[in-house]
């Protein structure tokens, strides 16, 4: 059986050693330095939960994409949008804008993580046509009291040749990894096509690709950069959005412990001793009588059967009590272990249920805090329509290629996942405005996004929300211990003399039946007839 090859023909191969003789080049080493690679291939291990996420339905933007057949019949549309763009500034043809990418070849291939079998020239059109596109459809998110009259009357790609293209499809296409083309070529096809000033030119195009993010991110931004800088600093538009979703300009990831910190845990630790000591004064009574009650319910005497129906609920009681005290603590590294493979969490009715609020913060995923004290969770601010899940894994995925020692837009997801189990947490959390009310998903589509989101595959490394999450977690343990054993101390202390009272009547009663019976025959008297 021949084996497979990547080649079709002779052709294909002088084509490849080509290749192979430009990479192993000193220029072309030197470019790579120059410029890190930012378009990755997404692997299996972080697509296998919702592949279609990942690869795009509708439009094919960039080399990886560009030619699949179940997407390619879309490629006559494009080629409409950049005629449009073309045709607008009316000076030069596609022809021209090729030869203007000539150069650029090697810097295009070098931003690539996968390996590009196509020729320059192939390669070029693919770029020229894409990025073409792409300016026809940001030009709508262009603030016209910035730009004046730039690219003002161009046709919206969505209404080309009559037929009206699904928009939030191609929003969701545009936002995919693989989906990705830098923003250095939208930025050359403009300096060559516009003649305003260069950096007038790089103000209207990262105004395009600001309010683009503004536009259609889950989170609010957390930061603000200049226009320039959108297009100066970031590679493309995904990457865009994703620093400013993630701010890293943070001082160090080092928890620093809070002053007041210490003195809160000494406080909690003496008011579970409190009520522990409270607890072992009437546990000697407590567990005579409840041994007491079991014997009673094991007597097998027909006219005990009314009295042993209400005996269930109070041995559940002392069930749950004993089992509180017994709860075995795990270690401190199994603890943190456990917290670094998944986000064991309390959901958000369970932690309002001890007291928690939720209150919407600003600082997007660094913000994230618990107030210990007051008992305040903060949380960003998210808002969510249908675009949103395609968004957020691809930004999760982005980050997990380009950050993986800092995966802390994956630890939000996986934050979030752990809080929302139930269509009521996302009330709660509508309720708190952590979920913006302007949110076009339904309550259960909301939820479902959450709990569809997958966890993280190596450990995310981001101690200070780790840190956050131990908080919730133990306040929520301390919280739910506390109601337990005030309820079950406030009951017991209240009845313990009359179950006293009771158990011990009921115990000699049965003996005096018990010697009673052995002495006669009772069975006549309590068989059926």
């Amino acid at each position: 059986m021949a084996s497979q090859s990547i080649f079709n023909s002779e052709s294909d191969e002088d084509h490849w050693v080509i290749q192979i003789n430009q990479m192993v080049s000193e220029s072309h080493n030197s470019i790579l330095k120059k410029i890190p690679v930012c378009i990755f291939h997404v692997p299996k291990s972080l697509s296998y939960a919702k592949p279609e996420a990942f690869s795009p339905q509708l439009i094919a933007i960039g080399p990886y994409t560009h030619f699949r057949p179940e997407l390619y019949p879309m490629e006559r549309f494009k080629i409409f949008a950049a005629k449009a763009v073309l045709d607008h500034f009316n000076k030069h043809d596609l022809k021209q804008v090729v030869q203007e990418f000539h150069d650029t070849a090697t810097f295009i291939r070098a931003s690539y993580h996968k390996y590009l079998d196509l020729k320059d020239e192939t390669l070029l059109y693919t770029m020229a046509i894409d990025a073409l596109f792409l300016l026809n459809f940001y030009h709508n998110y262009l603030d016209k009291k910035l730009s004046g009259s730039f690219m003002m009357g161009l046709e919206d790609p969505v209404q080309l040749s009559g037929v009206k293209l699904t928009r939030n499809a191609t929003i969701r296409d545009i936002l995919m990894v693989e989906n990705q083309i830098p923003n250095y070529s939208l930025l050359k096809i403009l300096l060559f096509e516009s003649s305003e000033p260069p950096h007038l030119v790089q103000e209207y195009l990262g105004s395009m690709l600001l309010s683009f993010c503004h536009q259609h991110s889950p989170l609010k931004l957390t930061h603000t950069i200049t226009c320039s800088e959108a297009v100066s600093k970031h590679h493309h538009v995904l990457d865009l959005m994703y620093h400013l979703v993630v701010s890293h300009a943070v001082k160090s990831e080092t928890p620093v412990p809070d002053q007041g910190e210490g003195t809160s845990a000494l406080q909690k630790s003496s008011d579970s001793e409190a009520i522990a000591i409270s607890f072992k004064k009437f546990k000697g009574v407590l567990t005579w009588t409840v041994e007491s009650l079991k014997k009673l319910k094991d007597v097998n005497i027909p006219l005990v059967k009314p009295v042993k129906r209400h005996l269930d609920p109070v041995l559940k009681v002392s069930s749950q009590l004993d089992a509180l005290s017994s709860h075995p603590k795990l270690s401190e590294e199994e603890e943190e272990e456990e917290t670094h493979m998944i986000v064991n969490i309390p959901c958000v009715r369970e932690l309002d249920s001890v007291g928690v609020f939720f209150q919407p913060v600003e600082g997007g995923n660094m913000a994230i805090e618990f107030d210990e004290k007051r008992g305040i969770f903060y949380l960003p601010v998210v808002n969510l329509d249908v675009n949103s899940e395609v968004i957020m894994r691809n930004l999760v995925a982005y980050e997990a290629l380009t950050q993986p020692d800092f995966l802390i837009f994956t630890r939000y997801t996986e934050l979030m996942r752990g809080i929302v189990d139930s269509l009521e947490d996302v009330k709660l959390l509508r309720k708190a405005g952590i979920i913006e009310s302007s949110s076009t998903l339904s309550v259960e589509e909301t939820e479902e996004l959450f709990n569809g989101m997958s966890k993280s595959i190596t450990p995310t490394k981001t101690h200070k929300l780790d840190e956050t999450i131990n908080k919730v977690k133990k306040y929520y343990d301390y919280k739910r211990k506390t109601n337990i054993l005030k309820a079950s101390t406030d009951y017991v202390y209240r009845s313990w003399k009359l179950f006293t009272l009771l158990a011990t009547f009921v115990l000699l009663a049965m003996t005096a039946i018990e010697t009673f019976c052995a002495a006669y025959d009772c069975h006549r008297y309590f068989a059926p007839e």
